[in-house]
């Protein structure tokens, strides 16, 4: 579960976040003041999971209903930002970010649009399809 209730899963929660980074979130400088802090220090490892900093704000962030309704649209893609915020030397070569459960979407009262090209099995999308959101695969 999502710390701050709204998403059963942590990582369709990231994936959300991603929809808002470039529609100025309320949370946008926080985050940009965390990213600065770590990232610019941030020398590359290996093996090591996500900047705990980063993920812990990220657990504990809740998403204003302003900005919820900001979401039109959601990638689904290893591809996403987020997670080089979090893991700047994630390759998308496992799981770590796979999302089982959209459970929580029923928030994001504006979604029409789903764009599905990895981080889950299609049948996690179901719910999309059955409340009439667009998925194109």
């Amino acid at each position: 579960m999502d710390k701050s209730g709204i998403f059963k899963d942590f990582n369709f929660k990231l994936i959300v976040i991603e929809a808002l980074l470039d529609k100025e979130p309320l949370f946008l400088e926080e985050l940009t003041d965390l990213k600065n802090k770590y990232l610019n220090s941030f020398e590359w490892y290996s093996g090591n999971g996500p900047i705990v900093e980063i993920r812990e704000y990220l657990e504990e962030l809740t998403l204003e209903a302003g900005d919820l309704d900001k979401v039109k649209y959601l990638c689904f893609d290893g591809g996403n930002e987020i997670y080089h915020i979090l893991k700047p030397d994630w390759d998308g070569e496992d799981d770590l970010f796979d999302v089982v459960s959209v459970e929580g979407f029923q928030n994001l009262k504006n979604l029409k649009t789903v764009d599905y090209i990895s981080m889950c099995y299609p049948k996690v999308l179901e719910p999309f399809k059955q409340a009439g959101i667009e998925i194109n695969y």
